[in-house]
């Protein structure tokens, strides 16, 4: 397992969309707009965060399913279960470059000084989208996957506050992850009611995940 994760991680960081829309967007927003206070940076975070957790691992899997690849994987000495914990490592791991650059150039560029414990509260909060993105990628093949979670992940930006600027629905997963990235970096005091909303969040998207790849 631990061989096939590391190939889909390399794989997923050789991909230009993922690189541009999840790693360099997130980081260029955060050059032009990050002298707005530190709060840019939690939300530049949580762009990178949910982007990659939803495409990191969903893409790969529709794509492997239209291709006619993970029925080859079926032959192969890795098991169904095996598959599922690597896609599901692949895509918290793919999370990292996006988080970690937007959190740097943050503390190079304004006066960010506890990134570390943003890339981790960012990081270990994008679980749910990345269920999210494996549950999408098990559902749809292909393109469809991808036009999927492109629109689940800008409504996301949207409804949670991320973009515009104005949280419409506050038990938005990202609007959480962005209301606990605050916090990591001392703009609010940490909060239970976000870590609630996401824990029930990664619980319904995991029943989802399960329920599908069953079926499947």
């Amino acid at each position: 397992m631990i061989a096939y994760t590391k190939f889909e991680v390399l794989r997923t960081l050789h991909n230009v969309r993922y690189l541009v829309f999840v790693v360099l967007m997130p980081v260029v927003f955060e050059i032009i707009w990050g002298k707005q206070g530190t709060g840019v940076t939690a939300a530049m975070a949580v762009y990178a965060a949910t982007g990659a957790g939803l495409l990191g691992s969903g893409n790969t899997i529709a794509e492997d399913r239209g291709s006619g690849w993970l029925r080859q994987l079926r032959v192969t000495p890795l098991s169904d279960r095996a598959w599922l914990v690597g896609k599901i490592v692949q895509g918290v791991l793919t999370v990292i470059p996006g988080v970690l650059l937007v959190s740097v150039v943050g503390a190079i560029t304004t006066t960010v000084q506890r990134w570390p414990l943003l890339v981790a509260v960012t990081v270990a909060g994008s679980l749910p989208f990345v269920l999210v993105g494996v549950f999408a990628g098990t559902l749809f093949r292909g393109k469809t996957a991808v036009m999927a979670l492109s629109v689940v992940f800008f409504a996301l930006m949207f409804v949670g506050g991320v973009i515009g600027g104005e949280t419409i629905w506050s038990l938005a997963p990202t609007h959480s992850l962005m209301t606990l990235g605050a916090g990591a970096l001392g703009i609010q005091p940490f909060d239970a009611v976000p870590m609630l909303n996401l824990g029930a969040w990664t619980v319904v998207a995991a029943a989802a995940v399960l329920l599908r790849w069953r079926r499947a």
